[in-house]
């Protein structure tokens, strides 16, 4: 990321636009949005009122501090606020709602750390926790694939959502008897 302008890490991963390769981003996408967190808190609730407290309280405060950062702080533009800045070739993903600003950091992304970070605390199995991290990762990737976010938006939302995830652990560890 330092090496490369945000504009040419976007345009070499558009590269890699393919129609399949739309319908399994756009999906990786949504799946940190209420029809998935609001199932998993369901589940939670019954299993164990501690980590649905625990998912309830990382959830809510990393979206408290991705709005903050994002409506506040900085008003960076999107990819798609810079379109008159790619090349005519460049590939947009068709039925997207473009913004075009507040891109920084990626709310999704940082949903997903948090999230996803969260459950593999919780879970304690290390090939469940990898597993979840990687599709962590793969969700902020489709941010970007679909020209929603820069590179530097997903990093700074990992980095949120899992220092959320991480430092909410710390805070309600001996309350909740995690």
């Amino acid at each position: 990321m330092l090496a490369f302008p945000k504009l040419e890490i976007q345009k070499f991963t558009n590269s890699f636009y393919h129609p399949i390769g739309n319908s399994i981003f756009q999906f990786l996408s949504h799946l940190v949005e209420g029809w998935f967190t609001v199932p998993l808190l369901v589940y939670l609730l019954f299993k164990s009122w501690r980590q649905f407290v625990f998912i309830g309280v990382i959830y809510g405060v990393s979206a408290l501090f991705a709005g903050i950062i994002k409506h506040y702080l900085w008003f960076i533009e999107r990819p798609y606020g810079e379109k008159m800045n790619f090349p005519k070739t460049y590939q947009w993903v068709p039925g997207l709602d473009l913004h075009t600003v507040r891109s920084f950091p990626s709310g999704h992304t940082t949903t997903a750390f948090c999230l996803l970070f969260g459950l593999a605390i919780i879970i304690k199995n290390k090939k469940i926790g990898v597993a979840l991290m990687i599709l962590a990762c793969f969700i902020g990737l489709s941010r970007t694939y679909l020209s929603l976010h820069f590179l530097m938006d997903l990093i700074a939302g990992s980095f949120l959502g899992v220092a959320t995830a991480l430092g909410m652990y710390y805070v309600l560890y001996k309350k909740l008897k995690i």
